[in-house]
């Protein structure tokens, strides 16, 4: 006799018609280059200054609509210099300010020696650098523009340097890692909220420039950005949203989406802008978004952002520039090393700013006299960390709790309910093609398992995505249309064992237990990378739902789609008894049935072991699991109605 296991291994191997383990892969690469061919041809009519002023315009608003907004600004930046360190040529000065209430942000400011007059200043924003400002490489950037005459703002962002957000008040251990780790912890509560993380590294760069504007010694018509890595993200955002900046020299981020996808790689929560793709926006866009204004691309040959888009997009705007009658003023500079912002690129920039901010050609600074300082040195807080030395600070996990309770309770109506409804029928039916359900199934599995007859099905839920199930029903039932129980559970056929208590149990009280395998799940998980969990932090799973976030659509919108069409299947079939339908689920899965059920009355009713109980629940958490936290997110959806308010007016 067979046992669960045995089933479990003779699925393992995909089935006998279609191989399913990349076709969420190439569902969302296919979207996905459909949009950026859509992109290039908007961006190849662009040929005068009012075609690229509305192209802005509308980059714009595409951009700020997808992250959120920005928001609210505190009355005042409330800024302290907590101590000055004084150099040969110049000084830095230790800058705490507020770009949030309670939210403190620690910076530098380099400023040159002998100013007596309104002069130019760059804002330095950090990559992925655990330290933030106070790393080597960084420190070293601006010393390179502070010694070309520039003022230089160098600010720690969220997560990083004197800023992390994890780390406990009186003990000071960390619940969470710093830099990446962290940007992604409270990254996906901020998208479960509706109010992705990128808001809020854009208004702290924004509040930088208002401090910098606030100081007597800074021109606020001649102020740049620069940074590399995660500081050219930042950057980027800034050259998307802030028409204050005069000049720009992102580095080593500047590519294209298209290159980028084919690299299988992941980005953080703040690299993430829900929309962009589907608007036709790439990175030629950040760049247009400065025209015709002075922009240098800083690349590196050996990076893992590939430099030949960074090449093809640069070609691609000098082409504007070229238009414009301001060829001149858009450069590239590209160093044969990895991913760092290297000193040549720090020389180049140095002189980039300098003419086209100070209006002077500078000669090439001595690289023995730019060398890094202790970075104990350089703390703005007596302890190195904003939570520690300052009672009160809040992070940005503060921010997301503090306005859920502003949101407080509000009254589940017939208006909100519709509303919820009219958003998530649109979102779980974007980019589907629809099929005839009643002829694109197949039969590929039928064998004994314990006292249990088992079937297997694939069926078509949309154009190019297969779907499959396990049908489970006691041979004491044999000749008799059941009614149905569609079992959700991560794994999905190939994960029965875990949960054949549950198997047994449903089919002996006279129900077809229907194990489920949604996109990307059980016979169709998708692959991934040789020796990498496709479930993992910065796995395949990972950056697939990245990839349809720029499409504004996600992998919970399409499994909630999977779900309903499975319905359709159970309907058209006499076999089954459709009218006694119910879901259940274990674990966070249970996200799929509610809102599935929401959606279609002929879901009876929803059993869910250990679910989801809400997005406001999962916001709180201070701790979480985040094994594939990101395919039970559904987007958006908290601006409409949280999960309880679902199951609330679903039982009605």
């Amino acid at each position: 006799m067979l046992t669960f296991r045995d089933i479990e291994r003779s699925v393992a191997g995909g089935t006998w018609l279609y191989d399913m383990q990349d076709q969420l892969r190439d569902y969302v690469y296919a979207l996905s280059n459909a949009a950026f061919a859509r992109g290039d041809a908007d961006r190849d009519a662009l040929g005068d200054a009012a075609s690229v002023e509305v192209r802005q315009a509308f980059i714009k608003n595409c951009f700020l609509e997808g992250i959120g907004g920005l928001p609210e600004s505190s009355k005042s930046l409330s800024s302290e210099i907590t101590g000055v360190l004084n150099f040969d040529g110049y000084r830095v000065e230790k800058v705490v300010y507020q770009p949030r209430n309670g939210v403190y942000v620690t910076a530098n400011l380099y400023v040159p020696d002998g100013i007596t007059e309104k002069s130019a200043a760059v804002l330095f924003v950090c990559g992925h650098h655990a330290e933030g400002k106070h790393v080597a490489e960084y420190q070293v950037v601006c010393q390179y523009m502070v010694r070309a005459g520039l003022i230089v703002l160098a600010q720690d962002p969220i997560g990083q340097g004197e800023r992390l957000s994890y780390i406990d008040r009186k003990t000071g251990e960390m619940s969470v890692g710093p830099c990446t780790e962290e940007h992604d912890y409270v990254g996906f509560q901020c998208i479960a909220r509706g109010k992705p993380l990128a808001r809020y590294f854009l208004h702290d760069s924004m509040r930088a420039v208002d401090y910098l504007i606030s100081r007597p010694e800074v021109d606020p018509k001649r102020i740049g950005i620069t940074g590399n890595s995660g500081g050219g993200t930042q950057a980027s955002m800034m050259m998307l949203a802030d028409r204050r900046l005069a000049a720009a020299a992102p580095a080593t981020f500047i590519m294209n989406r298209k290159y980028y996808q084919k690299t299988g790689q992941a980005q953080d929560r703040e690299q993430i802008w829900p929309g962009l793709t589907e608007h036709g926006i790439d990175h030629e866009d950040i760049v247009l978004s400065m025209a015709p204004k002075p922009v240098l691309l800083l690349g590196v040959i050996h990076d893992f952002f590939p430099i030949e888009a960074t090449e093809r997009t640069y070609l691609r705007c000098h082409r504007i520039w070229e238009a414009l009658g301001t060829g001149g003023d858009i450069e590239r500079f590209y160093d044969d090393s990895d991913h760092h912002y290297t000193r040549k690129m720090a020389q180049k920039s140095a002189a980039f700013f300098a003419k086209h901010l100070l209006g002077r050609e500078i000669a090439p600074i001595d690289d023995a006299i730019v060398n890094a300082i202790d970075p104990k040195l350089l703390f703005c807080t007596s302890t190195g960390q904003v939570l520690t030395s300052i009672a009160g600070a809040r992070t940005v996990y503060d921010e997301n709790v503090a306005e859920l309770s502003a949101r407080g309770t509000v009254a589940p109506t017939a208006e909100r309910r519709e509303a919820a409804k009219s958003f998530l029928l649109k979102q779980v039916d974007k980019n589907r093609v629809k099929v005839d359900s009643r002829f694109m199934k197949r039969w590929f599995e039928k064998d004994i398992v314990e006292d249990l007859r088992v079937e297997g099905l694939l069926w078509l839920s949309q154009e190019d995505i297969v779907c499959s199930g396990l049908f489970f029903r006691s041979r004491n039932f044999d000749g008799k249309a059941l009614p149905v129980t569609i079992a959700l559970w991560e794994g999905g056929c190939s994960n029965l064992s875990a949960h054949a208590e549950m198997i047994r149990k449903t089919c002996a009280r006279g129900r077809m237990v229907v194990v489920f395998d949604a996109t990307a799940m059980g016979l169709g998980a998708q692959r991934g990378p040789m020796g990498k969990d496709v479930l993992s932090f910065y796995g395949m799973m990972f950056k697939l739902n990245d990839d349809l976030a720029f499409l504004n659509d996600s992998v919970a919108a399409m499994r909630v789609y999977d779900l309903i069409r499975l319905v359709d299947v159970l309907e058209a079939d006499c076999a089954f008894d459709a009218g006694g339908l119910e879901i259940y689920t274990h674990g966070r899965y249970s996200v799929y049935a509610d809102i599935a059920r929401f959606l279609d009355k002929r879901i009876k009713r929803a059993i869910s072991d250990e679910p989801l109980t809400s997005y406001t629940d999962f916001v709180k958490r201070p701790v979480y699991d985040k094994s594939d936290i990101a395919s039970v997110i559904f987007p958006r959806l908290y601006d409409y109605a949280d999960l309880d308010e679902l199951r609330e007016w679903a039982g009605k």
